[in-house]
C-alpha cells in the first residue's frame, strides 16, 4: 500500500508470508468499504470483486490459524516491549487485553470470518465467472445485472451485510497491522549510489515489515527485497510508462522504519 503524506510517498513491504496475506486482506476490505460508499453501479462492481477476492483468500484453510498465530506472537511482542520499557505500562496492558479479546473471538466457531459470503448464491454465481476474462458482463449473469440495477440503498445494504460478516477479521487486521506500523519509527537514511543494504543481527527481533518514505518530488521507485536477517533496497526511475525502469546512480535520501514487534 502506498500513499502521499506531507510531501513523501509511503511504501510498505512485508518480510514474511503471513504479513503479506494480512496486508492483502486489508487492501481488499479497504477497497470494498470505500467503493460501497459510492452510488454508481461500477463502484458496486468494484466492491463485489474485492469481497470475492477476499473470500478466495479465506478459502485457504490456513488463514484462520495464521491469524491466531499472529495474535499469539503479538501478545509475546507486547510483553517484550513492556519488559524493556519501550511502551508505557498502561498502553501495553490495554493493547494486551485487546489482543487476548480478539484471540478468543477469532477462535470461536461463530467468528465473523465471511460465512455470509460463502452462503450467498449471487456471489457464488459471480465467483464462478471470475476465471473468464470479462466473465460477468450483462449477458453472462442477468441476475447480477438485475442486482446492479437496484436502488443504491438496496445494493449498499447487501454490501454492508457481506462486509459485516467479516467484522472479526477486519478488527483483527486493524489491530495487528496498526501495532506493526506503530512499532517502527522513521529514521533518516541515504542510499549511496541508489543502493542500500543492511544485515540484521541474529540476536535482534526479526523485522516483520519495512515502511519507507521517499520525497514526492523525486520520481524514484524503491525495489525492496530481503528477509528477517538481510534487506536490500535499490532505487529505480521510470520517466514514463513507455520506458523500462532504470537504476539510479546518485545518492537517494529516504526515511525508513523497521517494524519488529
Amino acid at each position: 500500500m502506498s500513499q502521499s503524506n506531507s510531501g513523501w510517498v509511503l511504501y510498505e513491504h512485508p518480510l514474511n508470508e503471513r504479513l503479506r496475506t494480512l496486508m492483502r486482506l486489508e487492501f481488499l476490505m479497504e477497497t470494498a468499504s470505500t467503493a460501497m460508499e459510492r452510488e454508481a453501479a461500477i463502484d458496486s462492481r468494484t466492491a463485489v470483486e474485492a469481497l470475492i477476492y477476499t473470500l478466495n483468500i479465506l478459502e485457504r484453510g490456513e488463514v484462520r490459524s495464521e491469524i491466531i498465530k499472529e495474535l499469539d506472537r503479538l501478545s509475546g511482542g507486547l510483553a517484550r516491549m513492556a519488559e524493556h520499557g519501550q511502551w508505557a505500562a498502561d498502553e501495553v496492558r490495554k493493547e494486551t487485553e485487546r489482543c487476548r479479546t480478539l484471540l478468543r473471538r477469532v477462535g470461536e466457531p461463530d467468528a465473523a470470518m465471511g460465512q455470509a459470503l460463502r452462503e450467498d448464491q449471487l456471489l457464488a454465481a459471480i465467483a464462478q465467472r471470475f476465471g473468464l476474462g470479462a466473465g460477468t458482463c450483462n449477458f453472462d449473469l442477468p441476475s447480477y445485472q438485475r442486482w446492479l440495477s437496484r436502488p443504491y440503498s438496496e445494493r449498499r445494504a447487501d454490501l454492508q451485510r457481506w462486509l459485516d460478516s467479516m467484522a472479526d477479521l477486519r478488527a483483527t487486521l486493524d489491530f495487528a497491522l496498526r501495532l506493526q506500523r506503530e512499532g517502527g519509527q522513521f529514521q533518516e537514511e541515504t542510499a549511496p549510489g541508489g543502493s542500500w543494504q543492511r544485515r540484521i543481527p541474529f540476536d535482534n527481533p526479526p523485522i516483520q515489515m519495512l515502511r519507507l518514505q521517499v520525497p514526492a518530488e523525486d520520481s524514484v521507485i524503491p525495489e525492496i527485497s530481503g528477509n528477517r536477517h538481510f534487506v536490500t533496497i535499490r532505487f529505480l526511475r521510470q520517466p514514463d510508462t513507455l520506458t523500462r525502469p532504470e537504476s539510479v546512480n546518485e545518492d537517494v535520501p529516504f526515511h525508513l522504519a523497521r517494524c519488529d514487534l
